[in-house]
């Protein structure tokens, strides 16, 4: 077996090629960041990556994940969750009207979605069998794989954490489906943010629940596809009486969500929604100055913004910002402006982030990641993908287990290797 690990030093565009017995499969195929000082792979490289491969799996849908999909050989079958998938088109359609992605629609509407807890199956490849198992991320439809090639099991954890409102699974997952495994492939998001304060998403909620009872308008800047967030303040704005107001993009996507995920409980059932249509007709403006709102916006909505803010204006309006606070860094490598110029409107009155209770991360902390470690017993070792480039897995907790950071002939049935963004690594 060969276990090949590409641009695991950095968070985002991580690609991980599982090889054995003439099968290759491939898990992510994700651009870097935006703002990733990182050369991006060429299209040459991507074919070279992916050649002979049987299939290309992919465990969640951000771009760090997914963002090259469009590049690969259309023979090659590409697999993702189904509710990962029609989120994936409603993002394109939705960009589609601004750019040409009509390479990104057709390459997604291939590919072929598979089910929880059921292996997939491969075309020539009988070699390697592989069973997704739904975790909480901050992506909706998120999967780890459990991979089983002969007598070597594998975990392949992709983004996750526990302290989302499905991570309580995740534990119990681990010890009745997945059990002890030679070889852990876990992402390391964390390791470099240990500082960090992570929330659960019923903190948001209280959180968020306490500001509308004390502001009539609300916007919520924050990921238009993270579906523990939106819930957060869809269920806070049902509890308090205010209205969820949201365009006709987001509305999609929040369908997409009660398809697949509101049978299953009625929190991401969202069903007390107010589309925008037109925000300053007559009975609109009626409705929305009785009951107030909570409107969750992206980075590009100033305009929308401004103009509500003109009509809305018998109180201050307030922000909340629920994203990553490196986004609203000035002259950092990650800074946004847009979201800049968004929070500049709101002067004083922003609630923020990470700091004031609003805002956690979609990756396991190193408590979880410590966890995960002791109940898979990984025999053979753990290699960590997903992390800043000069973080180190050094953890108390999984002191006792072999950390592969490097190239290493682990023995002559397993190779595992490093490869760097420009494809070079230690030679075996």
């Amino acid at each position: 077996m060969k276990i090949t690990i590409h641009r695991g030093n950095q968070i985002g565009g991580c690609i991980t090629t599982i090889e054995h017995d003439g099968c290759k499969i491939i898990i992510d195929l994700g651009s870097n960041l935006p703002g990733s000082k990182e050369k991006e792979l060429t299209k040459e490289d991507i074919d070279s990556i992916t050649s002979g491969a049987n299939a290309i799996l992919y465990t969640h849908y951000h771009g760090d994940h997914t963002g090259l999909h469009h590049l690969i050989d259309p023979n090659i079958p590409q697999f993702i969750g189904a509710g990962a998938k029609e989120v994936m088109l409603c993002k394109y359609n939705a960009l589609n009207a601004h750019n040409d992605y009509s390479a990104q629609i057709k390459s997604t509407k291939d590919m072929r979605p598979y089910k929880v807890s059921e292996p997939i199956e491969f075309k020539g490849c009988d070699k390697i069998k592989v069973t997704p198992y739904l975790v909480s991320h901050s992506a909706f439809d998120a999967y780890m794989f459990k991979i089983e090639c002969d007598n070597i099991k594998i975990l392949h954890t992709g983004d996750f954490r526990q302290h989302g409102y499905i991570g309580k699974r995740l534990f119990d997952v681990l010890k009745i489906y997945i059990k002890d495994v030679d070889i852990l492939i876990t992402e390391g998001t964390m390791l470099g943010r240990s500082q960090e304060t992570v929330l659960h998403e019923n903190d948001i909620k209280s959180n968020t629940i306490a500001v509308l009872k004390e502001h009539k308008y609300v916007f919520a800047l924050c990921s238009s596809t993270d579906i523990d967030r939106l819930a957060s303040f869809h269920d806070a704005c049902k509890q308090i009486g205010r209205t969820f107001f949201v365009d006709e993009y987001q509305q999609e996507v929040l369908n997409v969500f009660s398809k697949y995920s509101g049978k299953h409980s009625n929190l991401f059932k969202f069903d007390k929604t107010f589309k925008l249509i037109d925000f300053g007709a007559p009975k609109v403006v009626t409705v929305l100055k009785s009951t107030g709102f909570l409107m969750p916006i992206r980075s590009s909505m100033l305009p929308t913004v401004k103009s509500m803010m003109s009509v809305y204006n018998d109180e201050n309006p307030w922000l909340i910002y629920s994203m990553w606070s490196g986004y609203a860094e000035e002259g950092k490598s990650y800074t946004n402006n847009d979201i800049l110029k968004i929070r500049q409107l709101f002067n004083n009155n922003i609630l923020d982030g990470t700091k004031d209770g609003f805002h956690t991360s979609g990756h396991a902390d190193i408590a979880t990641l410590e966890e995960v470690c002791k109940i898979v017993n990984p025999k053979i070792g753990v290699i960590p993908i997903h992390k800043d480039k000069n973080t180190k897995y050094d953890m108390s907790g999984v002191s006792n287990y072999k950390i592969f950071t490097s190239s290493e002939k682990v023995s002559d049935n397993l190779d595992i290797i490093f490869l760097n963004s420009q494809g070079k690594g230690a030679k075996l």
